[in-house]
């Protein structure tokens, strides 16, 4: 099966109103790109809770979300970048103090790393950007 190289991006306004669109776009390019349906699951799931998660740190000033889908032979990426000086919806504290993140009603980045294989994040020129990654398991 060859899969084709899919590039979508979406902008959402700061009051996440359409992030359920999001990860059914996610879920679907999954499933059309050859993911088992349980990993579509979670990385939609995924990323419906880094959308919420970095929206509810949003203000209208600050602007919305532009979230970029991106299908390539072995993976999905999907990239979630905000303007303003916020800090990454999942960052080093939601890995190195787990518990607290939890508590604290945020997103733990180790039950995230349950769900996809990589989170990669920076922050250039006020953009704040975080990229989840999962990679397309060969048949057996």
């Amino acid at each position: 099966m060859t899969i084709e190289r899919v590039h979508v991006e979406m902008l959402l306004d700061p009051k996440a109103d359409l992030i359920g669109v999001v990860g059914g776009a996610v879920q679907f390019q999954a499933s059309q790109a050859g993911f088992a349906p349980e990993a579509c699951t979670e990385i939609a799931d995924a990323c419906d809770d880094v959308c919420r998660e970095a929206a509810s740190k949003l203000s209208d000033a600050e602007g919305g979300l532009r979230v970029t889908l991106e299908s390539f032979a072995d993976r999905l990426e999907i990239s979630i970048l905000h303007s303003g000086a916020q800090v990454p919806p999942v960052g080093l504290d939601t890995f190195a103090f787990s518990a607290v993140a939890s508590g604290a009603g945020g997103i733990n980045g180790l039950e995230l790393l349950a769900r996809v294989d990589r989170v990669l994040y920076n922050t250039e020129d006020g953009n704040v950007r975080t990229t989840l990654v999962k990679f397309r398991r060969p048949k057996k």
